[in-house]
């Protein structure tokens, strides 16, 4: 069984991550219910880490993956770990370039930049990484018409700045996948 943790504690993030995962009795998509509402900030991120790593050794699981697009606590859990453990953001990254040379991100807050940034450039993937824009809504405003046409509008400004895959940056976006990629025209990676 694979066990996905929503490091923040809203229940809502956790069922949109459940809709976009649909793996049956194979996964199982909990909250961390002690972390914090939502993950915008460097201070959300360190709050995060100690009820998503708790989360985890109260489920056990063959493997356990991070469902937060910081990756918050992943390089701790897998020293504390048995199991494989993986983060959304690296996932995602790798896949998007497997799908093409180019990388656009697309954000909730522009807070969440310069960690992204860093995260890039330890992953060694920050040549690849066009650009990363932010939507300037937080991740719990981003179920509305208004993010999907901001949405809208960054993923265009990547692929005309070259990027040729758009990873969504955020879980609070899961829901908007398939529209943005018939809407821009190249692959979008949802990372749940």
């Amino acid at each position: 069984m694979i066990l996905v943790i929503n490091p923040n504690s809203s229940d809502r993030i956790t069922g949109q991550i459940r809709s976009a995962v649909d793996a049956g009795d194979e996964v199982q998509v909990v909250t961390s219910g002690s972390g914090p509402p939502a993950i915008e900030s460097d201070a959300d991120v360190v709050a995060a880490v100690a009820p998503m790593l708790e989360t985890a050794r109260t489920h056990p699981a063959d493997a356990v993956v991070v469902a937060c697009f910081s990756d918050p606590g992943l390089d701790e859990l897998r020293r504390q770990s048995e199991v494989p453990a993986f983060g959304i953001a690296e996932s995602a990254i790798a896949e998007a370039r497997r799908r093409g040379e180019r990388v656009g991100i697309i954000s909730s807050v522009e807070d969440s930049l310069p960690r992204h940034g860093r995260y890039w450039k330890k992953l060694g993937v920050q040549e690849q990484v066009v650009a990363d824009i932010p939507l300037g809504l937080g991740v719990l405003e981003l179920d509305t018409e208004e993010a999907f046409d901001r949405a809208q509008r960054a993923g265009h400004e990547l692929v005309a700045a070259g990027a040729d895959v758009v990873v969504l940056g955020c879980t609070g976006m899961t829901h908007m996948q398939a529209r943005l990629a018939d809407a821009l025209g190249v692959p979008v990676i949802d990372p749940c």
